[in-house]
């Protein structure tokens, strides 16, 4: 990953909190997909809380990393806390109802 982009993993019992800083955008998502799918086994939850920007690049890494998840029976990913802009761009591509309310409980 590029400056300007980074993830942070928290593993709780049975899910794994994949929190994202900054701009997730063509120069960025590269790997992204891997390392999601690599988290697999229980339920993931992708903190968007801090992004700034997500263009269909980092929209495109995550519809791929959840639709190998479900497809290899590895769990289930879920999405949490966008940004108002984020949020937008999710419901525009029909992906708003992956958007889960956030569990205090993750916050670890």
């Amino acid at each position: 990953m590029l400056p300007g982009f980074s993830i942070t993993v928290r593993n709780l019992p049975d899910i794994h909190v994949v929190a994202m800083h900054g701009e997730l955008d063509v120069a960025t998502a590269g790997g992204l997909e891997d390392s999601i799918v690599g988290l697999a086994g229980s339920t993931v939850v992708v903190d968007l809380s801090g992004l700034t920007f997500m263009d269909s690049s980092g929209i495109g890494a995550i519809v791929r990393a959840r639709n190998r998840i479900r497809a290899n029976g590895l769990g289930e990913l879920v999405l949490a806390r966008p940004t108002v802009i984020v949020q937008k761009a999710l419901e525009i591509v029909g992906l708003g109802e992956w958007i889960v309310e956030w569990s205090r409980d993750w916050d670890g």
